[in-house]
């Protein structure tokens, strides 16, 4: 009886004092710990929205994929093994490559109850793995990021890196409306990791993103894009660029650069491919630059069409000053504002901002939008380079008027040349033509459309009807059903503070067609290798000619197709062909 007596008072003083022990209040650390080890807090991933083209063409799509590892607690050495051999035969990753990965995890960390070992693992393979049923196996399901046109758009699209940050492009100015907000839930769970349902505590349902669909069209990209490459082929430039819009609003159907990368390998491009040039780079654009100084003079009524100007005189005498003009590649003569700009005197426009004068020509340039953002809005958008007439000297009013003394990016010029396609307003670009709910019900919310953003009246329309006239050249009537109005441009490139005379840039840029402009295209090449000079006539023009073939081409197809009765026409008329 004592014996049983004292086992008794032994059992029963020992739970006692266990209790008495777990429950002080001064002693809450074990509780802690016990709480820690069963908290179970997960987030539930949004579906990022989706980046489509302006005809629904997918660029940027969320995929479902899961992350794969397992619960070395759970698993014996030679249930390990078991298990990556297993996973091995699902997906392609060594078994031996998943045992280091366990070994080194838990060298790091003993206690450590998740090791992964392998992600963007496609949800048939893993549904394949887990009927398997392997002890300490399980997964994470997330999204992984996709474009589907490789390098197409790339540099407009940007991407998303490994820690699913938004990095650049269209994916990082939309990230606010694209990345949605995510779910998360606050639970309990065994030993097994399993989750305890019944002591869920909180339950928060993702919110998808929204869906934006791009100006860009993807069938005028390729066709920039297959430009730039057979340039890249055939000059090996330092950098070249095509923007394409269009005309009335300003609304970018294509930009493309090279060098170029793709975004779903964005970690093995180099950083200068990555560079959005169309708007970040600064260069001297040359004589494309002479639609400004033709125009200011225009506006101001200093000249008209029939103007002559003297170009062969080395200096010009305007109100009691002499002013050095710059040279011209040739031997012009007197020749009216028309041929000026035809044959792009270099003289002939300095003597048209001479008489326009230092203050009213820099206004002039301002408003046509150089020393301004070009308000594209993200990727480095630069102002370029444009110094007030108090820091200029005395060379300047006679070389900023010939593309010199100024620093401009492609977008900048593009938008200039849009002034005289647009009947004299100036456009900030537009990207994003709009922003979708991801499920658009009756009643509930509705896209956000954008709008072309008008900056600035800047030409009144007689002004931007004579420089139209004055940009078409008839002989070019012979090789199109059309008129197309550009300029061509050739700037010397700057080494160690001097112009140098084995790089240049050529550019060109215009509208067609001339008298109801459609689109506009502009394209710039960065130092192509050539012997002697490159020319903006022989190096950028062609390529604008042929992106204006295809274009005017594909309008006609968009055409007919779009129409039951224009396809029938199409269908029945053996007449009917792209123009060449």
């Amino acid at each position: 009886m004592i014996f049983v007596l004292v086992s008794v008072v032994l059992v029963f003083g020992t739970i006692a004092g266990r209790l008495t022990y777990l429950m002080r209040p001064w002693k809450n650390l074990r509780g802690t710990t016990i709480g820690n080890s069963r908290a179970f807090f997960d987030i539930i991933p949004a579906w990022r929205g989706n980046i489509y083209d302006r005809n629904g063409v997918p660029l940027a799509v969320s995929v479902p994929v899961w992350e794969i590892g397992m619960d070395p607690k759970l698993a014996s050495a030679e249930e390990r093994g078991r298990i990556y051999s297993t996973i091995g035969e699902c997906i392609p990753v060594a078994a031996e490559e998943m045992g280091k990965i366990t070994e080194e995890r838990l060298r790091q960390n003993p206690r450590s109850r998740w090791i992964a070992l392998a992600k963007n693992v496609s949800e048939n393979a893993y549904a394949n793995i887990a009927e398997r049923k392997l002890p300490g196996f399980y997964g994470r399901r997330t999204l992984r990021r996709v474009y589907p046109q490789s390098t197409s758009a790339c540099h407009v699209i940007g991407f998303l890196n490994a820690e699913n940050t938004a990095c650049c492009g269209v994916e990082k100015f939309a990230d606010f409306f694209l990345r949605g907000q995510d779910g998360w839930v606050i639970s309990e769970k065994d030993g097994r990791r399993h989750e305890l349902v019944q002591y869920r505590l909180r339950n928060i349902t993702p919110v998808d993103g929204f869906d934006v669909r791009l100006t860009i069209d993807s069938a005028i990209q390729k066709m920039a894009e297959r430009e730039l490459a057979a340039i890249e082929e055939n000059f090996h430039p330092r950098f070249a660029t095509i923007i394409i819009s269009e005309a009335a609003t300003s609304q970018l159907l294509a930009i493309a650069c090279v060098p170029n990368y793709d975004p779903n390998h964005y970690n093995i491009a180099p950083a200068n491919a990555m560079r959005n040039r169309a708007v970040a780079d600064i260069y001297e654009p040359g004589s494309v630059f002479k639609i400004v100084s033709v125009s200011g003079g225009l506006e101001d009524g200093v000249v008209t069409p029939k103007t002559c100007i003297d170009c062969s005189a080395s200096t010009y005498e305007f109100n009691g000053k002499k002013y050095s003009l710059p040279k011209d590649h040739s031997e012009l003569g007197e020749l009216s504002l028309v041929d000026v700009l035809r044959k792009s005197s270099n003289r002939g426009v300095a003597q048209v901002a001479i008489r326009v004068g230092a203050e009213r020509f820099h206004a002039h340039v301002q408003a046509f939008g150089f020393g301004e953002k070009s308000g594209y809005g993200f990727d480095g958008d630069s102002a370029g380079i444009l110094r007030p007439p108090t820091q200029w000297d005395g060379l300047t009013i006679t070389r900023m008027p010939m593309g010199h003394a100024v620093g401009v990016t492609p977008m900048q010029m593009h938008l200039a040349m849009g002034v005289l396609a647009s009947d004299g307003y100036l456009f900030s670009p537009q990207i994003i033509g709009e922003i979708i709910p991801r499920e658009m019900d009756a009643g509930s919310m509705r896209g956000i459309k954008g709008r072309p953003i008008v900056r600035r009246k800047v030409l009144n329309g007689r002004t931007v009807w004579q420089m139209r006239t004055m940009l078409v050249r008839p002989n070019d009537m012979r090789e199109f059903p059309f008129s197309i109005a550009y300029k061509t441009g050739t700037s010397q490139k700057i080494a160690n503070g001097h112009y140098v005379h084995d790089r240049h840039i050529p550019s060109c840029s215009g509208f067609f067609p001339a008298n109801d402009p459609k689109y506009l295209v502009t394209v710039i090449i960065d130092s192509p290798a050539c012997a002697g000079i490159a020319w903006g006539d022989h190096y950028a023009k062609p390529s604008l000619f042929r992106i204006a073939r295809e274009l005017m081409g594909y309008t006609q197809r968009m055409f007919y197709e779009n129409s039951p009765a224009n396809l029938v026409l199409l269908e029945q008329s053996n007449s009917f062909r792209v123009a060449p």
